[in-house]
């Protein structure tokens, strides 16, 4: 009797997920499925009309209005559902792809951040994670637009003291085989001042996208007369920028200071030794810029400077830096061959294992509504499963369960571990959803 009770539960667990919807939201459901998405939100504002209060019905109706690609009606639905349903990860799925498609990209990698969180057992969810380094680039460049459509608004005032950018150092007399190095330098000295909880350093990607806008390489060196533009444009009132010079064994790196709202650049006494030793080299060169902005470190600051080494290895470092100069350019086959080269040479260099993972995805990224189908089949292959899980117990119901009289504790103990088996599905299935 106690097994086929709780049977019984494990059916009414499978079928009863969800709450019990009124007719008129049940009809707006089947119009959706129906691809009748017109009709469907006809039928859903006359529900919302029954039920005012019911994010269900705003989470259906903000689809609704998604497939119809009315993105504003969308998104004012959908995030009036969130309120009710924030752990609801077809509503979470919905709004990342309405921010997508508003071209509001850092709202649609929040959204999607959170939809892996809350599916953390979607096969789907990998999909998701390869996107994130795309929209990452793409809202990086529509900021770097509006920041030079806007620039003639940007006070300079308004600049937090505390931000700082870090710009390519210009290379001057350099071997070819070391031309890439300004760009792992900057990559490096951005790494490290980030450490520095009282700074708020610009990414190094908005650097590229602003060059890219300005029409600047990133051997441009930050002179007096574009200081305080650059500074305006990334936000920051301290630029960190100079020169390198690196012949056969030895490197000399000059560096400057620029101060946005003073309206001022100048040089500091420069670091220099030999290049096998470059990256304790960039340690002496951080402590020093961090000294002339008159920041006094903590020693868990400074100790966490010192241990930031991506790598022991100038050969993998300077492969890394080629590679992050391939992927500026959009050139991901071949700026992946050179992450691969750096990991052939210290396997343990995780920001090279890191890049390599997005260049490997970057070309392959879906359309958004590419994406919204790969998710439908996903959820078709997933309501298959569904069916089978929900055959299986109820088999297992038919079959009912005795209990001998000599051992109920053993019996007992199976009846809960079934319980368990069957809830541990069915909860990993609604995560998955």
């Amino acid at each position: 009797m106690i097994g086929k009770k709780i049977i019984g539960i494990f059916i009414l667990s499978i079928f009863m997920i969800g709450c019990i919807t009124t007719g008129s939201l049940r009809q707006g459901r089947k119009l959706l499925s129906e691809e009748a998405y017109d009709r469907a939100a006809e039928v859903l504002i006359n529900a919302l009309e029954e039920e005012p209060d019911n994010p269900e019905i705003y989470r259906d109706l903000g689809i609704a209005y998604y497939k119809l690609g009315q993105y504003n009606q969308a998104l004012d639905k959908l995030e009036k559902a969130k309120q009710g349903l924030a752990k609801d990860s077809r509503l979470i799925f919905y709004l990342g792809l309405v921010y997508e498609k508003l071209e509001k990209y850092d709202k649609a990698i929040e959204e999607y951040s959170n939809y892996t969180r809350l599916s953390p057992l979607s096969r789907f969810r990998r999909k998701i994670k390869e996107r994130l380094p795309w929209l990452i680039r793409q809202e990086a460049a529509r900021w770097a637009r509006a920041r030079l459509k806007d620039e003639g608004n940007l006070p300079v005032q308004d600049i937090p003291d505390t931000t700082v950018a870090v710009t390519y150092f210009k290379p001057l007399t350099v071997l070819e085989a070391y031309e890439s190095l300004h760009i792992g330098l900057t990559d490096l000295l951005i790494a490290d001042l980030s450490l520095v909880k009282s700074l708020s350093v610009v990414e190094r990607i908005k650097l590229n996208n602003i060059l890219d806008e300005l029409g600047f390489s990133s051997t441009d060196l930050v002179d007096r007369s574009k200081a305080p533009r650059m500074g305006k444009l990334l936000g920051a009132n301290t630029l960190v920028t100079g020169t390198f010079a690196a012949m056969e064994e030895e490197i000399r790196i000059d560096p400057a200071l620029g101060k946005v709202k003073l309206n001022e650049l100048y040089t500091l006494e420069g670091v220099e030794g030999m290049l096998a030793n470059f990256l304790q080299i960039e340690k002496d060169l951080v402590l020093q810029v961090l000294e002339k902005m008159g920041l006094e470190l903590t020693s868990v600051e400074r100790e966490a400077i010192s241990q930031n080494v991506p790598t022991e290895s100038l050969a993998a470092f300077l492969a890394y830096s080629r590679g992050l100069s391939l992927e500026d350019s959009g050139m991901y086959p071949e700026a992946a061959k050179e992450y691969e080269s750096a990991l052939t040479i210290d396997p343990d260099f995780n920001e090279a294992i890191l890049h390599l993972e997005e260049v490997r995805f970057l070309p392959q990224v879906e359309s958004v509504d590419s994406l919204e189908q790969i998710r439908e089949s996903a959820l078709s292959t997933k309501r298959l499963q569904d069916e089978e899980l929900a055959i299986t117990v109820e088999s297992i119901s038919r079959q009912g369960i005795s209990i001998p009289r000599s051992e109920p504790d053993m019996v007992e103990l199976d009846i809960i571990l079934r319980w368990d088996e069957v809830t541990t599905q069915v909860d990993r299935l609604k995560a998955e959803d």
